[in-house]
């Protein structure tokens, strides 16, 4: 929940930075001045879109903890290889390897 709360924050943040550079640039700073108005914009977005996406993290969680069953062999690296890894084609049709058509074209020159 804290990481979504932190991603969602950064990234309010810079959009409130943009949104409120352009209101700035477009309606003028008010009575607050230029960096209060862009300040203020920044706050309630990234408040907003922090707490979106906390909750979204936190509902994320707990519906992997109850749906997946817990892991028995160790995760493997994205990076190795394992000979025992088959396409996912070939994992949809039940099949160990696919099969591969081999033509030939007789053009003679």
């Amino acid at each position: 929940m804290k990481m979504g709360f932190l991603m969602g924050g950064i990234t309010g943040g810079c959009l409130g930075f943009l949104v409120g550079g352009m209101n700035v640039l477009r309606y003028g700073p008010g009575e607050k001045g230029y960096l209060a108005t862009v300040g203020n914009q920044m706050l309630q977005t990234g408040g907003f879109l922090g707490f979106i996406m906390g909750i979204g993290m936190l509902v994320r969680n707990e519906a992997a903890d109850t749906l997946l069953p817990p892991p028995t062999t160790p995760a493997a690296s994205p990076f190795s290889f394992s000979s025992k890894s088959r396409p996912i084609a070939a994992i949809l049709y039940g099949q160990n390897r696919l099969p591969i058509v081999v033509e030939s074209l007789n053009i003679r020159k």
